[in-house]
């Protein structure tokens, strides 16, 4: 639905996107000060505009350009079922509303329904460790639970167990990326934003249809990703990763920063330990305890789920329990600590399993679920 004001049309907008130096502040401006599209190319602009616009060649003899390529982007749009969000919308998220700069418009792909309930984005290496995937799925899980939406960024490693986190505790999840949603790549990338839209959540992108992902990019997508969100949660990162770029982002657009403290001697971890040092972000070692900080607020829509009660069958389960935690233990290990014979453990382990008490990792390596 086109809420544009006057008599505006989306692929006017589209227009305006294409010259160079229209800073989203800009693009704005012209919408709010002009009638139409038509108006504002026939108009003496201001020498400030003109020469952003210009650039020292005449502004009318450059209108064939945006006419044709916003044309071009509104088909390719229909084609792959993507959808255009602009700043006069009701949908458009109130949090990314706030922020500088915040995109005149975006395009995206599934539902925004939920854009508007408490979110938290989670990021991370690419390269994330075992601790990395199991303390993100720990903190997606239980926020997705709790009905606040989960925002990343569709890399591989934490931003991926992010997503995944949220969809298995049926939860939603949106996903910004640096390219065209028609160039989403690769083919894990697309499989999982599959997912992200069939559970209800979408994909977000501030790039035209056919673009595709430069390293520049990435900052621009970490600045939605944080805009998007009430706090940032880094769980996982080195001294340089992007995922510090999110943080700062974060910090500049005056919202919460969070940090998950890792082992001194992994490099993955010196980001995050970095941030915790140097006051940047707050340390948080339990997504209960950050939840609880964070202060959600809820409408009646929202329902809390209570944690499940633990029941165990046999006094080994109950053991084998205790000795797990979030740190994987191998087979061999837990044998030995248990004070079982390998075949009764087997069992204890398949049990626990099934009831949702552990998980198996790969490698026979367990941990508590």
């Amino acid at each position: 639905m086109n809420n544009l004001p006057k008599d505006w049309e989306l692929v006017d907008l589209i227009k305006l996107s294409y010259f160079k130096g229209l800073t989203p502040s800009l693009l704005k401006n012209v919408v709010d000060n002009y009638n139409s599209y038509l108006e504002f190319i026939e108009a003496d602009l201001p020498p400030n505009l003109n020469i952003l616009i210009n650039q020292g060649e005449l502004f009318k003899r450059k209108q064939i350009v945006p006419n044709v390529e916003a044309e071009k982007q509104l088909e390719t749009c229909n084609n792959h079922q993507i959808n255009i969000c602009t700043i006069w919308d009701e949908n458009y998220p109130l949090l990314l509303n706030e922020i500088h700069q915040s995109p005149a418009f975006f395009f995206y792909k599934g539902s925004l329904d939920k854009i508007n309930s408490p979110t938290i984005s989670i990021v991370g290496t690419r390269k994330c460790s075992t601790y990395g995937k199991i303390n993100t799925r720990r903190y997606a899980n239980y926020f997705a639970s709790k009905g606040v939406n989960i925002v990343s960024g569709l890399a591989y490693g934490i931003d991926t167990e992010a997503h995944l986190g949220a969809i298995e505790s049926g939860g939603i999840t949106f996903s910004v990326i640096a390219s065209g949603i028609d160039k989403l790549s690769p083919q894990t990338a697309i499989s999982n934003s599959e997912k992200i839209i069939e559970s209800g959540g979408a994909l977000i992108s501030t790039y035209h249809c056919g673009v595709r992902a430069l390293p520049p990019f990435f900052l621009q997508r970490n600045r939605i990703i944080s805009g998007l969100s009430s706090a940032t949660l880094v769980v996982e990162s080195k001294v340089k990763g992007g995922s510090l770029n999110t943080a700062k982002f974060a910090r500049d657009q005056d919202r919460e920063v969070f940090a998950v403290p890792g082992n001194i001697t992994s490099i993955n971890s010196e980001g995050t330990n970095a941030l915790i040092r140097d006051g940047l972000a707050k340390l948080t070692n339990s997504p209960e305890s950050l939840f609880k900080e964070l202060l959600f607020d809820y409408s009646s829509k929202i329902q809390l789920i209570d944690s499940v009660e633990l029941n165990f069958a046999t006094k080994d389960e109950e053991n084998i329990y205790a000795i797990l935690s979030f740190e994987p233990i191998h087979i061999d290990e837990l044998v030995n600590k248990v004070n079982t014979n390998m075949s009764q453990l087997l069992v204890c382990l398949l049990n626990m399993e099934f009831s949702g008490s552990i998980k198996q990792l790969p490698g026979k390596y367990y941990i508590r679920n």
